[in-house]
């Protein structure tokens, strides 16, 4: 007999994990919001779910919408993907394009691999149609070892997908059916107990799984890139002195404006603020970036620093910060100063004076944003990717087309044009 969904151990998660690409607004200060649609379809598998099962309220579902601002963001995705016994991939144009849930799929992809053999582990990953894919032949590597047959959510789904039948009154009767027949699909798999919860990977690190071995994307993106690269130290090397609470595991889980008790990563707001805009975001430290931000030529994609000012402390950081923000094309820095902490109010002289020595203002170079508060941060960040993507395409390199010179063509008159 199948387990019940009740009945595995207390450390499982959410019987289901929604991974969907977030949508970008039309305007980030006012509309409703443009992931509502998906937040509904998350709502109305989830009843479904607790009416037609006996797990209890936060056992249903997980989807990113749910983690608020305080909350440790990579550590609470990284908990559900760890923990979840089905995976869904809300398909969409947009979906294969998205780091953030290739990262998701890996994560989940990794407990497979460590799942011993317990029939078809593929299994408990549900492909879903949010919307009609352009060219499913090209779909990565990992998608199309996922045998599933879209038809069984009805006929009008897979030419509409969940969206275009939410939208639709007149396809409400096919949207139940294909939204009853996705959660009922989720039980069965779920009470099959295909993957055992493990331990949660470091998210921030992660790679997408869309990208092939050869290391490219199995598709061009239509989103623009932008390289984000947190200049911030670890708890393993902070100054003498400096208190813990900004700081985490990696550089990119800093936050110089924390809570008490509480603490999201200042990139984790970067993401959400590109992703919003429409960006690619690659995020990263500075020992992760360094040598992408220092070819030749200076860094091979619009890029951003957000710097912490007790980095400047660091001879080491200073060496590199200097290299990096001396050349003639470089990054757009960012230096967020929480005034509001007594120790870098304290020293907030001395930091600036080594900020100076390192991120030089000069004409021609990116101007170096200071900002005083998360708020600013949040406001002034689509501004910056904005200025950094305008530079980089201001100064990249240009290439003549290869081959042989062909003669410079002329205008000639015609036999036509001479009346013969």
């Amino acid at each position: 007999m199948a387990p019940n969904p009740t009945s595995r151990s207390v450390v499982q998660g959410p019987c289901f994990f929604l991974s969907y690409a977030h949508i970008p607004g039309l305007d980030s200060t006012r509309g409703p919001d443009p992931n509502r649609w998906v937040a509904r379809l998350f709502i109305d598998l989830s009843e479904i779910v607790l009416n037609e099962t006996k797990l209890k309220a936060a056992q249903a579902g997980f989807m990113d919408r749910g983690i608020q601002s305080g909350d440790r963001w990579p550590e609470q995705l990284a908990g559900a993907l760890a923990t979840c016994r089905v995976f869904i991939p809300l398909y969409s144009p947009r979906y294969f394009d998205s780091q953030e849930c290739g990262k998701e799929w890996t994560a989940f992809a990794q407990r497979l691999e460590a799942t011993p053999d317990r029939g078809n582990r593929l299994t408990a990953i549900i492909p879903a149609l949010w919307a009609p894919l352009q060219d499913p032949e090209h779909l990565p590597k990992c998608a199309q070892e996922i045998q599933f047959d879209h038809e069984m959510f009805g006929p009008r789904y897979r030419q509409e997908g969940f969206y275009g039948l939410m939208k639709s009154r007149s396809m409400r009767t096919h949207y139940e059916t294909a939204i009853k027949a996705l959660a009922r699909r989720i039980i069965k798999v779920a009470e099959q107990d295909l993957v055992p919860p493990g331990e949660p990977v470091d998210y921030m690190s992660l790679t997408s799984a869309f990208h092939d071995a050869a290391g490219e994307p199995p598709a061009k993106s239509s989103s623009p890139r932008m390289r984000l690269t947190v200049v911030a130290p670890d708890l393993s090397r902070l100054p003498d002195g400096r208190l813990t609470e900004s700081y985490g595991q990696t550089p990119q889980e800093w936050n110089p404006f924390p809570k008490p008790g509480e603490h999201r990563p200042l990139a984790s707001y970067a993401m959400e603020l590109a992703l919003r805009h429409g960006y690619l975001l690659e995020v990263g430290s500075f020992d992760n970036h360094v040598e992408h931000l220092t070819g030749a030529g200076g860094p091979d994609a619009p890029s951003v620093l957000v710097v912490d000012p007790w980095a400047a402390r660091h001879a080491e950081t200073r060496e590199v910060l200097r290299r990096v923000c001396g050349q003639d094309r470089r990054p757009q820095p960012i230096v967020p100063w929480n005034l509001q902490d007594e120790q870098t109010a304290a020293a907030e002289s001395e930091l600036r004076a080594l900020l100076r020595e390192v991120i030089p203002e000069r004409p021609g170079l990116p101007v170096v944003s200071h900002i005083s508060s998360l708020g600013a941060f949040q406001r002034g960040l689509p501004r910056i990717f904005t200025s950094a993507a305008k530079s980089y395409l201001k100064s990249a390199p240009n290439y003549s087309p290869r081959g042989v010179p062909g003669t410079r063509p002329r205008l000639t008159k015609t036999e036509d044009s001479d009346g013969k």
